[in-house]
C-alpha cells in the first residue's frame, strides 16, 4: 500500500471483549491478540475477505486464553518455538509474574516459563539477526518485570539462560533493531538502554525524557521511537550518538505505545489523552539543529488524530493495512484506510456521539478556579473565523448553556470531542472556583451530603474534606446497621472516592503551593488524577507510593511546573498492582502458618498417594439449627439425625428423596445444608458406591426422575452461587470420585452416566481454579485430584479406556494449573505434587499422564526440584524423570 496523503483511517469494526482495560494489542500471521487487566488474553481471526462479519463492523470474540492471576500485560505469537515441537504459539505475561506459551489453534496452556520475581510487564520473540536464520538465540524469548530485570528464555528448554540488570526500575517496553541483536529497553528510571541479545553486555543509554519511558517503536536497523509519561515521543538514531534526532510534541498526556508501518511510513502513537496521533517523516527526519525545525523536507508532521471515548493503552499496525487499538473501555477497535471497509454509519455516529459526550477533568484542563466566561464562545470556533494549527490541536471554548466543551482540530474541521467537567459533579467551581458551602445534616455542618437509597429507603451520607474514607464509611455503617451491613463498607467507599472532589480527599494541608496554583497556566496539561491516587495510597496506609510512581512523589515533594502532565490510568494501575502484591503477601504468610507436612505416610518428602481424603466430620447439631433457621417448616427439625442414622446402613430411597426435597426448599445461596448431608453420607457409608448409582438412577419417582438431576442443578451453580455451595459442592464431587473406588468389579454405568460423572468430575472445577481466591475451595479442588488419581491408578474398571484416559489427562491439567496459579508455600503445592506422582507411578494412567505433563508441567518441576520447598524437591526430580531427561 502506497502512502497517500488525502486518505485518513476511519473505524472499520469493534467489540467490547474484555470486562477491563485492553492493557495491549498485537498482531501477527494473520490474527489480532489483545491482554487485558482483566486476567485473560484473546486470539482474534483478522478478516477473511471482504464479505466477512468485519464488513458489518463486528469483530468475533475468538480464542480466549484464561490462565492469569493477575493483569495481562502483552501478548504476542512465537512462529515456531522448538520447546513445543516447533509449534506456533501465543506469548502473555502478567502482573502474577508468569510467561505463559498457548496452542494458537485450541487456547491450550502448552508451558509456563518461570524466572520473574515480580510482574513481566513486556516480551518480544528475537528475531533473524545478521542474515542468520538460525544465529544463536534466533526464536529466544525475552522479557522485562517490575524489578527492572530482563531475562532471556531459551527457546529451546524453557529455561532462563540470560539476564540483564542495568536497570533501576520498571523495564516498560522492550524492542528489537531489525537485523542485528541489539535489544532497546525502556524504563521507569527515564533511560533507554541498548544491549548485545547474546552477551546481554550494554552498547548504550539513551536519556532525553524527563519521566518514565512507556514504550519503544524499531523503525529501520538503527533508528527508534520512544513515548513517555512526560507527553514527549524522542526519535533516535545510533549512527548520530546518543542525543535524539527529534523530539515531538503532539500529545497532552502519558503516551502508552507505539507502532511503525514501513509501507505506509507512519508512525502511530496512542496516549492517555485519548487519541491516537499519525505521524509522517519519522524514518527520514535528520537530527534538528540550531535552529529547531528543518525545512519541509525533513518535517516530522502529524496527519491525523484519531479520538477515542477512552484511554487508549495500545495501538499496532497489521498486516492487511488496518491498524488496531485497545483501551480502558475494554473494546477492541480496528481501523482502515479503505472506505469501502468502514463501519456502518451507525456504528460510525455512535462512536462520534460517545467522544462528543465524554467527561474530561477540568484539573486536566488547567480550569479549576478559572473564569471561563472569558473563553471563546463554541460558534467563534470556525474552520473559517480560527482554522487548526495542526491536526489534534485542542481548545476550550464556552457553550451556550455555560458548559466548557473540548474541541480538537481533525481533517480541516473543528469536533467535540468532551465535555470539562469536575468528577465530584459540582460544576460551580468550575466557573467560580468559590468554596463548596456546608450542608447541615441534624444541625451539623458537613462538605458532602450524598442521598444514598438502601433497599428503598433514603439514607444521608456525609463526608468533609480531608476525612478518612474508611471513618466517613464505618461512621456511615454505624449509624444505619438495622440496614446497612459491613459488608458494604468497600462498596461504600469506592463511592465516596468516585463522588467527592480529588483535592478535597487530601488531609488538610496537604496540597503543595504548586498544587494550589495549577489552575493558572491553561496552555499546559497539569495533574488530574495525582490528587486521587495520592489520597487512595495514603488511605490505605502506604508510607509511600510505589515505585512505578516516582514522579508522582517528586511533584508532591517539590510542587507542579508546566513540564508536569497528568497521570490517571497509569497511576491507578500502580496502585492496584500495589494493593494485590500486599494481598498476595499476607496470603502466603497465612499459607506458611497453616502448611502441614504431605505424603501419603506423613513423611517429610512427598510421595504418591495410596489412599482417598474424606472429610468425615459432621456438626449435626450445627447442621439442624441452620436447616431450622432457613426453612420454617416441622417436616425437616430431624432431617440431620435420620441421615446420619441412615449413613450406616444400605442406601434407602426416601432418605435421599428428603435430601433432594431439603434443596429445594432452602433459599437459593443457602443450599449448601443438604449438599453436606449427601457428602457426609458417601463419606461415611459402608456402601458408598451404592448410594452414587442410587443417585444417578434417580429411582422411580417423580421426585427423583427431573431433568436436570439434582446434581445437576447443584454443579451449575458453581461459581455463580454462594462460595459456601461452592465448597461443600466440591466436597461432596471429592467424596464420590472415591466412591467409585469401591465398585465391584463387575459393576457397570450405562453410557450416559458415565459421562455425567466424568463431566461432574473434571470439568465443573476447572473455572474455579482460574477464578476463585479461597484457599478453602483451592485446598478442597486438591482432595478431589487427589481421590480421582487414587482411583484412576487402581485401575477405575468403570470406564472405557478412552474415558479412563481422558480422565487422567483432565486431572495432569487441572493439577498443572493450580501449581502455575498457587503459592509455592501453599499446602496445595506439596499435595498436587503427590497427585501428579500417583498417576505416573501407576502403569494404566502414566502414558497418559506424560502425554499431558510434558506440555504442561516440566516448567513447574524444574522450579520445585530446585526451589525453596524442601518435601517437593525428591518427587519433582522424580517427574521431571517421567516426563523428560532429566535427571536430580
Amino acid at each position: 500500500m502506497n502512502r497517500q496523503e488525502d486518505r485518513f483511517f476511519v473505524l472499520r469494526a469493534e467489540n467490547r471483549l474484555h470486562s477491563a482495560d485492553i492493557r495491549h494489542v498485537s498482531s501477527a500471521s494473520g490474527v489480532i491478540l489483545t491482554a487485558s487487566r482483566d486476567k485473560t488474553a484473546h486470539v482474534i481471526e483478522g478478516p477473511q475477505d471482504k464479505s466477512s462479519s468485519w464488513a458489518r463492523g463486528e469483530i468475533h470474540s475468538g480464542l480466549a486464553l484464561v490462565a492469569h492471576t493477575a493483569f495481562v500485560n502483552f501478548a504476542t505469537i512465537h512462529s515456531g518455538i522448538p520447546l513445543l515441537d516447533g509449534e506456533a504459539c501465543v506469548i502473555t505475561g502478567g502482573n502474577d509474574g508468569h510467561v505463559l506459551l498457548w496452542n494458537l489453534e485450541t487456547a491450550e496452556l502448552e508451558a509456563v516459563l518461570d524466572g520473574h520475581s515480580s510482574g513481566v510487564c513486556c516480551g518480544l520473540v528475537v528475531s533473524t539477526y545478521d542474515d542468520k536464520v538460525d544465529g544463536m538465540g534466533v526464536g529466544d524469548i525475552v522479557t522485562g518485570d517490575w524489578n527492572g530485570v530482563c531475562l532471556v528464555f531459551d527457546a529451546v528448554t524453557g529455561r532462563a539462560k540470560h539476564s540483564y540488570t542495568g536497570h533501576g526500575t520498571a523495564v516498560r517496553a522492550l524492542v528489537q533493531l531489525p537485523g542485528g541483536k541489539s535489544i532497546i529497553s525502556a524504563s521507569g528510571d527515564k533511560t533507554i538502554h541498548q544491549w548485545d541479545v547474546v552477551t546481554c553486555e550494554r552498547s548504550a543509554v539513551y536519556t532525553g525524557h524527563v519521566d518514565a519511558v512507556q514504550c519503544l517503536c524499531a523503525i529501520s536497523g538503527t533508528r527508534f521511537v520512544s513515548g513517555a509519561n512526560d507527553a514527549s515521543i524522542i526519535v533516535w538514531d545510533t549512527t548520530v550518538g546518543h542525543a535524539p534526532v527529534r523530539v515531538l510534541h503532539a500529545h497532552e498526556s502519558l503516551v502508552y505505545s507505539l507502532s511503525y508501518c514501513g509501507e505506509l511510513q507512519l508512525l502511530f502513537s496512542a496516549s492517555e489523552d485519548r487519541t491516537v496521533m499519525v505521524f509522517r517523516g519519522v524514518n527520514t527526519a535528520p537530527a534538528v539543529t540550531s535552529g529547531g525545525r528543518t525545512d519541509d523536507d525533513g518535517a516530522v508532521v502529524v496527519v491525523q488524530s484519531i479520538n477515542h471515548p477512552c484511554t487508549v493503552w495500545s495501538v499496532c499496525t497489521t498486516a492487511w493495512g488496518d491498524i488496531v487499538t485497545g483501551g480502558s473501555d475494554g473494546a477492541l477497535r480496528v481501523w482502515t484506510l479503505d472506505e469501502n471497509l468502514m463501519a456502518p454509519i451507525e456504528a460510525l455516529q455512535a462512536l462520534e456521539y460517545a467522544v462528543s459526550q465524554q467527561k474530561i477533568d477540568a484539573r486536566v484542563m488547567g480550569l479549576v478556579g478559572t473564569d471561563t466566561s472569558k473563553l471563546p464562545n463554541v460558534n467563534e470556533i470556525t474552520p473559517s473565523l480560527r482554522p487548526g494549527k495542526r491536526e489534534g490541536e485542542r481548545v476550550r471554548a464556552r457553550a451556550g448553556d455555560g458548559s466548557v466543551e473540548v474541541l480538537a482540530w481533525n481533517r480541516g474541521r473543528w469536533e467535540k470531542v468532551g465535555i470539562v467537567v469536575l468528577e465530584s459533579g459540582n460544576n460551580d467551581q468550575l466557573s467560580t472556583g468559590q468554596q463548596r458551602p456546608k450542608v447541615y445534616v441534624d444541625g451539623v455542618p458537613y462538605d458532602y451530603v450524598f442521598s444514598v437509597d438502601v433497599s428503598g429507603v433514603l439514607l444521608k451520607l456525609t463526608y468533609n474534606k480531608g476525612q478518612s474514607i474508611h471513618e466517613a464509611a464505618q461512621n456511615f455503617i454505624n449509624l444505619n446497621s438495622t440496614v446497612v451491613s459491613q459488608s458494604h463498607k468497600e462498596e461504600i467507599e469506592s463511592f465516596i472516592m468516585n463522588n467527592v472532589d480529588p483535592l478535597d480527599l487530601q488531609p488538610q494541608g496537604a496540597m503543595t503551593a504548586g498544587a494550589a496554583g495549577a489552575g493558572h497556566d491553561t496552555t499546559e496539561p497539569i495533574v488530574s488524577q495525582f490528587a486521587r491516587e495520592a489520597a487512595q495510597l495514603r488511605q490505605a496506609g502506604y508510607s509511600q507510593v510505589p515505585a512505578w510512581s516516582e514522579a508522582m512523589r517528586n511533584m508532591e515533594r517539590a510542587g507542579l511546573s508546566v513540564g508536569d502532565v497528568a497521570f490517571s490510568e497509569y497511576a491507578r494501575e500502580g496502585v492496584a498492582l500495589r494493593q494485590q502484591q500486599q494481598q498476595q503477601q499476607q496470603q502466603q504468610q497465612q499459607q506458611a502458618v497453616s502448611a502441614a507436612n504431605v505424603g501419603s505416610d506423613g513423611n517429610e518428602n512427598v510421595t504418591a498417594w495410596k489412599s482417598h481424603k474424606l472429610f468425615t466430620t459432621l456438626n449435626a447439631e450445627k447442621v439442624q439449627n441452620k436447616i431450622n433457621q432457613l426453612v420454617d417448616d416441622t417436616e425437616f427439625c430431624a432431617c440431620v439425625q435420620n441421615v446420619v442414622n441412615a449413613a450406616s446402613g444400605e442406601p434407602q430411597l426416601g432418605v435421599l428423596e428428603n435430601i433432594v426435597e431439603l434443596y429445594n426448599r432452602l433459599p437459593d445461596g443457602s443450599r449448601f445444608p443438604a449438599l453436606d448431608l449427601l457428602g457426609h453420607v458417601l463419606a461415611v457409608s459402608p456402601y458408598p458406591f451404592a448410594w452414587v448409582t442410587l443417585l444417578l438412577d434417580g429411582g422411580s419417582t417423580e421426585t427423583m426422575s427431573t431433568d436436570p438431576s439434582f446434581i445437576e442443578v447443584s454443579t451449575a451453580r458453581v461459581g455463580q452461587s454462594s462460595s459456601a455451595e461452592d465448597l461443600v459442592t466440591i466436597r461432596l464431587l471429592a467424596h464420590m470420585a472415591a466412591a467409585l473406588d469401591t465398585a465391584p468389579k463387575d459393576a457397570l454405568i450405562p453410557e450416559g452416566q458415565r459421562k455425567q460423572l466424568l463431566k461432574w468430575l473434571t470439568k465443573v472445577p476447572a473455572p474455579l481454579i482460574r477464578s476463585s481466591t479461597s484457599a478453602s475451595i483451592m485446598s478442597l479442588i486438591s482432595s478431589l485430584l487427589r481421590n480421582l488419581a487414587v482411583t484412576l491408578s487402581h485401575g477405575a474398571p468403570l470406564f472405557t479406556d478412552d474415558e479412563r484416559q481422558q480422565c487422567v489427562q483432565d486431572v495432569v491439567k487441572m493439577a498443572s494449573l493450580m501449581l502455575l496459579i498457587q503459592s509455592i508455600s501453599s499446602p496445595s503445592v506439596p499435595e498436587l505434587v503427590a497427585t501428579v506422582l500417583t498417576l505416573l507411578e501407576a502403569d494404566c494412567t502414566q502414558v497418559a499422564a506424560v502425554n499431558m505433563g510434558r506440555s504442561t508441567l516440566v516448567q513447574t518441576m524444574r522450579a520445585l526440584k530446585s526451589g525453596p520447598e524442601r518435601r517437593c524437591r525428591t518427587a519433582a526430580a522424580a517427574v521431571l524423570r517421567a516426563l523428560t531427561d532429566d535427571g536430580p
